[in-house]
């Protein structure tokens, strides 16, 4: 059985960040039984504009002595606990009860049903689905519009005309499409996605021997995991999860770039078994040109001094693998005329195959010097050039979450991360993680 929390607001203005709620109504439902309804005005600690008042009816005197949303924060935690928000135009009212609880150092959470969605997607016929649209044309009864409980009843009564004169089956299967809310993996305790942070950061699915199987990242924790469970659009790797999974771990970050770095961190370390991508170090390669003529060479990352590409000179990728490596030496021949021997894609004597189909300027045949055929190689390769380290020294990162407050601090030097007082190894990974980021906000970086 669905619960319901049908919520309406009146507030200040229209942005979360700025204004204030004034009123706030509530009407519980069971299934089709409503249960409980409340309302109270707010104290916005600030002056209602007039027009707002003229619209609402509400105005500073009324809110005048009013409880302060703090004071009403644990009544709303126990009236919304475990419910679903159901309000009109729910983005403008879950944004405000949001802002508001994050102001008392609070998170709130929720599934979200918007009725503006559920109408479109019910009546397509229709061009407008305001509330005043809804009551005319579905002969709601409304009293006392514009004032949070009078509007929160209304859409209460839309809900009952729903299941009373439309196809039942068609409207609960509308609503399980806009809330398209999870199925908890039979392993997974209960209740364990339903009180997800709305915020970035990196999760790791468990298996039954405590084995990490999965670890993903995003600005939205919630969304994103809950994600893998919705029976629609699970893919083979999400339905091994759902058979597998036993816990979930989170750690929350203050921005995108480090749930990134935490991401990369986390599969290096603990090799999950569903995350192939970012997990193998040892196939990295890189390009080393050779003396003009002869032909470059493909070096493993652990061929390298120290396994650090800087204690090399003139380098070129990194590339993930041997093949990837030998495919950008092939396009570059290709894109400079150069000669498949000398780049190491032709073995026999005499002219190589670009230079028998006249894409090859001869240095195969003594029609090119090597030191023109070299240029060329540099230039078709500058693009790949493995970047020194832009700083004098060590710089700093700093990214904080608006939401939570969470501030976090990454300390780079010589493209690797520095954690406490060690040094984490060359990542390639977290080299094109930096790179990207250096190129867009360089003034970010500060010198530690």
């Amino acid at each position: 059985m669905r619960r319901f929390a049908f919520i309406d607001l009146e507030t200040t203005g229209v942005s979360p960040s700025v204004d204030r709620i004034t009123e706030i109504g509530i009407v519980l439902v069971d299934g089709d039984s409503t249960i409980q309804e409340w309302s109270s005005l707010v104290d916005p600690g600030m002056s209602i504009p007039s027009e707002i008042q003229a619209l609402t009816g509400i105005t500073n005197d009324m809110v005048r002595g009013a409880p302060c949303f703090s004071q009403l924060l644990p009544t709303l935690s126990e009236l919304l606990a475990g419910r679903i928000f159901v309000a009109h135009n729910a983005r403008f009212d879950y944004g405000f009860i949001k802002a508001e609880f994050r102001r008392c150092s609070n998170r709130f959470s929720a599934d979200v049903l918007c009725t503006v969605r559920l109408s479109r997607a019910l009546f397509p016929q229709y061009d407008s689905h305001r509330l005043d649209a809804l009551i005319s044309r579905h002969q709601l009864h409304a009293t006392d519009r514009h004032r949070a409980l009078g509007d929160a009843r209304v859409l209460v009564r839309f809900f009952d005309r729903l299941w009373q004169q439309e196809d039942i089956g068609q409207v609960d299967q509308t609503i399980a499409q806009l809330l398209k809310q999870p199925a908890t993996p039979p392993h997974l305790a209960r209740g364990a996605l339903d009180d997800l942070p709305e915020s970035p950061g990196v999760y790791t699915f468990i298996g039954a021997t405590g084995q990490p199987l999965y670890v993903g990242k995003s600005l939205n924790l919630r969304e994103r995991v809950r994600s893998h469970f919705y029976a629609d659009s699970r893919n083979a790797n999400d339905a091994r999860l759902v058979a597998e999974v036993h816990s979930l771990e989170i750690e929350n970050t203050a921005g995108e770039f480090g749930a990134l770095v935490r991401e990369m961190q986390a599969i290096k370390r603990s090799a999950p078994l569903h995350n192939i991508a970012l997990r193998k170090r040892e196939s990295v390669c890189f390009i080393k040109p050779a003396e003009p003529g002869l032909t470059p060479k493909i070096l493993k990352l652990t061929d390298l001094p120290d396994g650090d590409p800087l204690n090399e000179h003139e380098l070129y990728g990194p590339f993930s693998s041997r093949a990837s490596a030998r495919a950008a030496l092939a396009a570059v021949s290709k894109s400079q005329r150069l000669c498949d021997r000398a780049s190491g894609l032709w073995a026999r004597e005499g002219a190589c195959f670009s230079r028998q189909v006249n894409r090859c300027e001869g240095l195969c045949t003594g029609d090119e010097s090597a030191q023109a055929h070299h240029a060329r190689l540099l230039t078709g390769l500058a693009p790949m050039r493995f970047a020194a380290w832009p700083f004098s020294g060590p710089v700093v990162l700093t990214e904080r979450d608006p939401e939570s407050g969470l501030t976090d601090q990454w300390v780079f030097d010589r493209w690797r991360a520095i954690e406490s007082t060690s040094e984490s190894p060359f990542d390639p990974d977290l080299y094109k993680l930096l790179r990207r980021r250096i190129n867009r906000t360089p003034e970010r970086f500060l010198s530690c």
